[in-house]
């Protein structure tokens, strides 16, 4: 009789964990249909990521070989890369007769470190360019190691079908030890390829209610020319990006999670010269910027890394001739100072030249 009883007072036990059981299954399960409805929406121009690690198949934009083609007639013997800091100091072809070398700029407004890392690599030493010497890069603080995510499309025209650099890098950088499992189950669920179409019709619904009847994205268009347009926008008297703090000035625990050892691996491979110019924020009016002393001690162990490698590094922080004056905003140089930059940049940096 106590066995008979026993029994019995298990089976409700049981049947709960049944139950929780199935419903974590069905949990797990039900997002599987959205595989289905990913296929129907799937487009002929989907490929694998040079990514894969990161991201799923989606709509890529092909490699730029028009730009690649350009990059090799020219035939520079040295390129500047950078974003609009870049921009906004140097005269390509004034710096080319400051130093009579052959010097090209590829700088676009608003690029981060990986596409200066694509655009080292599949423009420059996978291009066929026989009289490059070396490269600058031009960078803030501590953006060098900080600023590795990134959205991958913006990345499509600089990159070959597989980055497997690129791939390592941003996997571990986003996800760290669960990296496997997360590209795992991404691959399960498709996430990626769901959110691209769910996403902008769940953001879309409550455009298209505000718009009164408008599409919504005749709505978008007219806040970006009637609200947002640039002759709408003023100037700014602040720095573009913030100041880097806490965690992410610590160098060590980060450098190897950064594309900065895949840069001077590049040079290594290419055996070219490789240099990091670090540029000045806007400064304050009675002075340069302020600096922690986080930052001056992560300034401190960058400059020990690039050099115990054999590697050039330039700081223009506290620079005489970098006032506020010559500041346009932002952290950008006025038009009219750039040229005087970079005749100090030439003088400042001969042997990198030579």
């Amino acid at each position: 009789m106590r066995l008979i009883r026993s029994s019995r007072a298990l089976a409700p036990q049981r049947a709960a964990a049944l139950s929780l059981l199935t419903l974590v299954l069905v949990t797990l399960a039900s997002p599987l249909a959205l595989r289905a409805v990913n296929r129907i929406r799937s487009t002929a121009g989907d490929r694998p990521s040079f990514v894969p690690s990161f991201e799923l198949p989606r709509t890529r934009l092909a490699f730029d070989e028009t730009h690649a083609a350009v990059i090799r007639e020219a035939n520079p013997e040295f390129v500047i890369i950078g974003d609009s800091t870049a921009g906004s100091r140097i005269q390509p072809g004034h710096l080319s007769r400051q130093v009579s070398r052959g010097v090209i700029g590829l700088f676009v407004p608003g690029t981060p470190v990986p596409q200066w890392y694509l655009t080292l690599k599949n423009f420059l030493v996978d291009n066929q360019v026989p009289a490059l010497r070396g490269a600058v890069i031009f960078f803030r603080d501590d953006q060098l190691t900080s600023q590795v995510e990134v959205n991958t499309q913006l990345l499509d025209t600089a990159a070959r079908d597989y980055e497997p650099e690129l791939d390592r890098v941003l996997a571990a950088r986003r996800l760290g030890a669960f990296a496997a499992i997360h590209a795992m189950a991404r691959r399960t669920y498709e996430s990626d390829r769901t959110r691209a179409w769910l996403e902008p019709t769940l953001l879309n619904g409550p455009a298209g209610v505000a718009g009164g009847g408008e599409a919504p994205r005749v709505l978008i268009d007219r806040i970006n020319s009637e609200v947002f347009g640039l002759d709408r926008l003023r100037k700014f008297a602040a720095a573009d990006l913030t100041a880097g703090a806490g965690a992410a000035l610590d160098f060590d625990a980060n450098v190897n999670r950064s594309l900065l050892p895949e840069f001077l691996a590049l040079a290594d491979r290419a055996g070219i010269r490789l240099a990091f110019i670090r540029v000045q924020r806007r400064p304050r009016p009675d002075g340069p910027p302020p600096q922690s002393q986080a930052l001056r001690r992560y300034v401190e162990r960058l400059e020990d890394y690039i050099e115990e490698r054999g590697y050039y590094f330039g700081d223009d922080w506290g620079d005489p001739d970098e006032t506020l004056s010559t500041y346009v905003d932002g952290d950008h140089l006025a038009p009219e100072a750039s040229g005087p930059y970079t005749e100090r940049f030439a003088r400042k940096h001969a042997s990198f030249f030579r």
